[in-house]
């Protein structure tokens, strides 16, 4: 008999859907709040937000995708793979989510009796919402294709509307995590800790592996 190894995830019948989504977090579990955990200490530099993004994604799309998944050697793997490029793209997002969400605040701040910054306000929460939406589809069509910036960007954009369910959804999960945080914080500082960065990499894989296997006919 041999001895089990603790870091091979073995692929199972899988449902579809939401039902799929919560199955991979029910049978990987422990498994998903070690890579929370990685992710979070990758991260601690902050700059490499878009590497450690990246490597979260690449293990979850294994997990969607059910296959046979090594989740701590593929993570530290992709991890160092691209580097440069996916700590770049990490890098962007991060200043266009925080000069958004700044903008949006500042306008909102200002909206006393004046439809005008109330206006540029919902605008920027619009904006938010949907370079949000973008994001959930960017880094999963980059783990899988050899694309250009512009053309990962473009191509984002197309997905997000053609497949809005998927980009709901995923909004839906960043935005729940999001509040759970912010409301409950600094009690939430544990859950910070073992869950919200794997549930959300996770509810992109799902709603988009598949989907970019069959936007770009991949085997």
């Amino acid at each position: 008999m041999g001895l089990i190894n603790f870091d091979r995830t073995v692929p199972y019948i899988r449902k579809k859907g939401i039902a799929g989504y919560f199955q991979i977090i029910f049978h990987n579990f422990f498994d998903l709040v070690l890579l929370n955990f990685i992710f979070l200490i990758t991260c601690l530099p902050v700059f490499t937000f878009g590497a450690s993004y990246k490597a979260l994604i690449t293990v979850c799309n294994k997990y969607a995708e059910d296959k046979v998944v090594y989740p701590l050697r593929e993570y530290f793997k992709n991890f160092k793979a691209e580097f440069l490029k996916s700590t770049l793209y990490g890098i962007l997002f991060t200043i266009a989510f925080v000069v958004i969400a700044f903008s949006t605040m500042f306008y909102l701040n200002l909206t006393n009796n004046n439809v005008v910054f109330f206006i540029l306000a919902v605008i920027g929460a619009i904006c938010f919402m949907l370079i949000t939406m973008i994001f959930g589809w960017f880094f999963p069509v980059f783990t899988k294709i050899e694309q250009g910036f512009k053309e990962l960007i473009i191509n984002s954009f197309i997905l997000t509307f053609k497949h809005i369910k998927s980009s709901l959804c995923f909004l839906l999960t960043v935005f729940v995590c999001s509040a759970l945080i912010f409301s409950f914080f600094p009690f939430s500082v544990p859950f910070i800790a073992i869950f919200p960065f794997m549930l959300i990499a996770l509810a992109s894989s799902c709603g988009t592996a598949e989907i970019i296997n069959l936007e770009f006919k991949i085997e």
